[in-house]
């Protein structure tokens, strides 16, 4: 089996576990023999009603506030199962002191086993900058969903706070007309973390987003009945929202996997019209670069989702990728990533830098970049 890598951090559950700057010791991941390395786990299409079979009877959560980057603007505010909860449901389905390649070997400890589990249980700091983004977008105007149908995809989902974001504006009536429609994929290597720690906290976001009757409480429980996700599932269907989720690694089975769920659900869809309407997609992506062997499948694939969504005239795509400057002892980071994406017919430009935003001082710089195709590029 791979040999562990921690990013080197100490913190732990609720707030305390958004991990931050990476030390300059950390040690390097260490080369092993080929014959040891874990095969890449084979994508596989799963759908929301599976994810859903999977949560317990509650949910423990503590919402996560986010500062806002503007003056006199509201925190974001988005409920995340807590950690503790998750390895409560584990514990009580399995016996984790057998657990070798299994992706809840990563609830024993903060170590990303390469191949076997990426980290995903975890809350890491680029998601963060990511979130607080594109509700800044949201906010001003910028970033708009009305009036058009939207593919929202984020890879390397984890506890997918970028994506919760946007689900608590879509969840909002006053805000999203049902006329238009979203579909949201939601990837992560593992699909332990899809059903353990993705999925429910989309569910909590959604609920809490339309709790208006009552203040939603900071921290709780969420009851799991069959009442509940029955109506979650009305609910995002009267939106025009379909949540479905990928486990697997990155590359050209992930993109054919993606592209054939996306025109099955164009051709199933009750009006036909819709095939036609202004189409954006959304590509998302938090803290995906830090390993150089997987930089190029994670390029290959960005490059060819933008390629595949921007087939017709009215198509529009954007790919963000919030990262580090620099993942120390790792090898991988920004510049890595952009020599990588310029070899394959890409362009990243920075829409966001942490130095600027919050002076210096504030540990390894971090970044947002957008993500594009140049004219004539392949996505070799």
């Amino acid at each position: 089996m791979s040999q562990p890598f921690s990013f080197g951090f100490g913190n732990d559950d609720l707030d305390h576990d958004i991990e931050a700057d990476v030390p300059p010791n950390a040690e390097k991941i260490p080369e092993q023999p080929e014959e040891r390395v874990s095969p890449l786990i084979e994508p596989q299409l799963h759908t929301l009603e599976q994810m859903l079979s999977h949560l317990p009877s509650s949910i423990t959560y503590t919402s996560h506030h986010i500062p806002p980057n503007r003056p006199n603007a509201d925190a974001l505010c988005l409920p995340r199962r807590d950690l503790f909860d998750i390895r409560a449901q584990v514990m009580a389905e399995e016996d984790l002191s057998s657990v070798d390649s299994n992706a809840t070997a990563g609830l024993l400890s903060d170590d990303i086993l390469s191949r076997v589990y990426e980290g995903g249980f975890k809350t890491w700091e680029c998601s963060v900058d990511l979130a607080r983004y594109i509700s800044n977008l949201i906010a001003t105007g910028q970033l708009v969903l009305q009036g058009m149908d939207t593919h929202i995809i984020e890879l390397g989902a984890g506890t997918a706070l970028p994506t919760a974001t946007l689900v608590q504006y879509l969840a909002s009536k006053a805000q999203y007309s049902s006329s238009s429609r979203t579909h949201i994929t939601v990837a992560d290597y593992n699909a332990q973390v899809l059903s353990l720690a993705t999925i429910p906290n989309l569910l909590l976001t959604f609920v809490s987003a339309q709790s208006v009757s009552q203040p939603w409480p900071d921290q709780g429980d969420l009851e799991i009945f069959p009442a509940l996700t029955s109506n979650f599932a009305t609910a995002l269907q009267s939106l025009g929202i379909h949540i479905s989720t990928i486990s697997g690694a990155w590359g050209s089975p992930f993109v054919k996997l993606l592209s054939e769920a996306d025109i099955g659900r164009r051709t199933n869809d009750a009006d036909a019209a819709a095939v036609q309407r202004l189409t954006l997609t959304l590509i998302l992506a938090s803290e995906t670069i830090y390993s150089p062997s997987s930089i190029r499948a994670f390029t290959q694939t960005v490059l060819a989702l933008l390629e595949a969504n921007c087939a017709g005239p009215a198509d529009r795509a954007i790919a963000w990728l919030a990262a580090k400057r620099v993942y120390f002892g790792v090898g991988g980071g920004v510049d890595e990533f952009l020599a990588v994406l310029a070899e394959m017919g890409g362009y990243g430009r920075c829409v966001w830098d942490s130095s600027e935003a919050e002076g210096a001082g504030h540990g390894v710089g971090r970044c947002i970049l957008e993500v594009g195709l140049r004219p004539g590029g392949q996505t070799s």
